[in-house]
């Protein structure tokens, strides 16, 4: 008799964090977003008052979120590939990064890849500065979705555990 309780103790635990878990994937798709707003911001505006190689610059992007992360891959792909192509890294970066990003989110990313280090200062500067409000954009959406989403997501874990627990 205790083991069924027991059972269904776990299955309601089960569920509920399972539903807790997706709300958590919103919130970490939001701080993602805008982790990697705020490393772009940076280096756009180094981009903008300073002549140093883009490489150098993103060396300057630092920290324990995602963006960090992936500009220490990035530096360490475009290294390693013998300084040939800074696009080249930051895409092979890209894929390799474990990132919560949706695919609109990762697109952005890779247009702002393909935009570092290619042109001017002042054209680099307007592209970026385009690709940073799309990237608010996201942010902006991410932030709504995961504040309506969040407790939907842990009702219906709750709901599906005492489901299961009242069908035993």
């Amino acid at each position: 008799m205790t083991s069924i309780w027991l059972g269904k103790l776990l299955l309601l635990t089960g569920s509920s964090a399972l539903g807790f878990l997706r709300g958590q994937e919103l919130k970490n798709r939001a701080a993602c977003l805008a982790d990697f707003r705020r490393a772009l911001g940076v280096l756009s505006r180094e981009l903008t008052f300073s002549l140093r190689p883009l490489p150098e610059l993103a060396a300057g992007v630092q920290g324990d979120g995602p963006a960090g992360v992936f500009f220490g891959l990035c530096r360490r792909e475009f290294q390693t590939s013998g300084g040939e192509s800074w696009t080249e890294s930051w895409q092979k970066a890209l894929k390799e990064s474990p990132l919560p990003l949706k695919e609109e989110d990762l697109q952005i990313l890779r247009e702002a890849g393909e935009v570092l280090g290619r042109y001017d200062g002042d054209s680099q500067r307007k592209a970026m500065e385009g690709l940073l409000d799309r990237l608010e954009e996201n942010l902006a959406e991410a932030r709504a979705e995961a504040k309506r989403m969040v407790r939907v997501y842990g009702t219906l874990g709750i709901a599906a555990g005492l489901f299961a627990c009242i069908l035993l």
